[in-house]
């Protein structure tokens, strides 16, 4: 009998390991599928969302490619709606309707946002004069020496010859570093501004510095007014953000078409002169795509050559860079039926 009971007694015991046993299978298993229905979820939202700006971004190359310009920025009229003036010119002041290029945050398709920026309204690091760049760098670097390391630095990598400035770097000393060597040609992107001697190491202790937003590889020097970003118009210029805020308004109601209008916009003695100046979008253009709380952003900059052999427009570069999450972002608004909707306003 006793014997019996102990029988029964292991019985009960392995069946409630057994029990406990399954009962550990079947919660890892679930999470094991919890963790892959999770995984496969994700995927889903990141390929939706690689799909809207996708979408954004083509919709948006339709529209430089088809629609005009006037000095305000890309109105949704066709060019064969250009209106001309009495004198027979093209009429290009503000219509009201235009998509900004200064780098203003729209929303896009869906989850999509984007911005739109003339390279002309951005300082040129593509040039053998590099006041304007210096005149920025004054605002965050006390040293003058540093200052002209830097911009020296600079135009030794992008001259075509092996001749060092004062305080500059050529082939030899990249060499000594271990680096790679300069190109002595013009930058391809701005991106490649990093590869200068001493200019990765600056930038990474200044990150206030918005390299990538405030300049651009173009080759010309003359800046767009209209198309100036607020936060580099408070720097270059030294504007408060009132001023600044003033500016926006007003060159997006009716643009600006001389340097003596801003300077009396922004109340100061700024001596502009007119041929460094200019008023009309270029054909450099840099279209930014990210998602809706930041994250990746995905950085395009074309040229538009409406009357070019491969298209309508040419990609010189394409980039992903990180973009700060800002849930509170406000968004321009702009109405249009490219996007299937009417962009509102998020504030």
């Amino acid at each position: 009998m006793g014997a019996i009971k102990k029988q029964r007694g292991f019985i009960l015991a392995a069946t409630l390991w057994i029990l406990a046993i399954m009962f550990i299978v079947v919660g890892i298993f679930h999470v094991y599928v919890q963790q892959k229905l999770q995984l496969g979820i994700q995927a889903k939202e990141n390929l939706q969302m690689r799909l809207d700006r996708h979408a954004t971004a083509q919709t948006l190359l339709y529209l430089l490619a088809s629609s005009r310009m006037t000095r305000s920025g890309i109105t949704f009229q066709h060019r064969d709606q250009l209106q001309q003036s009495e004198d027979g010119l093209i009429n290009s002041d503000t219509l009201g309707d235009e998509l900004w290029l200064d780098g203003t945050s729209y929303r896009g398709i869906d989850s999509a946002h984007f911005s739109l920026q003339d390279a002309s309204g951005l300082l040129s690091i593509n040039i053998r004069s590099a006041a304007e760049l210096s005149a920025l760098l004054d605002k965050y670097e006390s040293s003058n020496a540093i200052r002209t390391q830097l911009i020296n630095r600079l135009q030794d990598y992008i001259d075509a010859n092996d001749l060092i400035s004062l305080a500059g770097a050529e082939t030899s000393d990249y060499a000594r570093q271990q680096l790679p060597l300069p190109s002595n040609d013009l930058l391809r992107s701005e991106v490649e501004l990093l590869k200068v001697m001493g200019w990765g190491e600056w930038l990474r202790v200044n990150p206030e510095f918005n390299w990538q937003g405030w300049l651009s590889v173009r080759r010309s020097s003359a800046l767009n007014l209209n198309a100036m970003p607020e936060s580099l118009l408070i720097k270059y210029f030294g504007l408060s953000d009132e001023q600044a805020e003033n500016v926006l308004t007003i060159r997006r109601r009716s643009a600006f078409q001389s340097p003596a209008e801003f300077a009396a916009v922004v109340r100061l003695p700024l001596n502009l002169d007119e041929d460094q100046y200019r008023f009309f979008p270029s054909r450099e253009l840099r279209i930014s795509l990210w998602n809706n709380g930041g994250g990746q952003a995905q950085v395009i900059s074309l040229q538009l050559t409406p009357n070019g052999l491969y298209g309508p427009w040419q990609v010189d570069y394409e980039y992903n860079t990180q973009r700060e999450i800002d849930t509170n972002e406000p968004l321009a608004i702009w109405q249009t039926p490219l996007f299937g909707h009417t962009l509102g306003d998020n504030r």
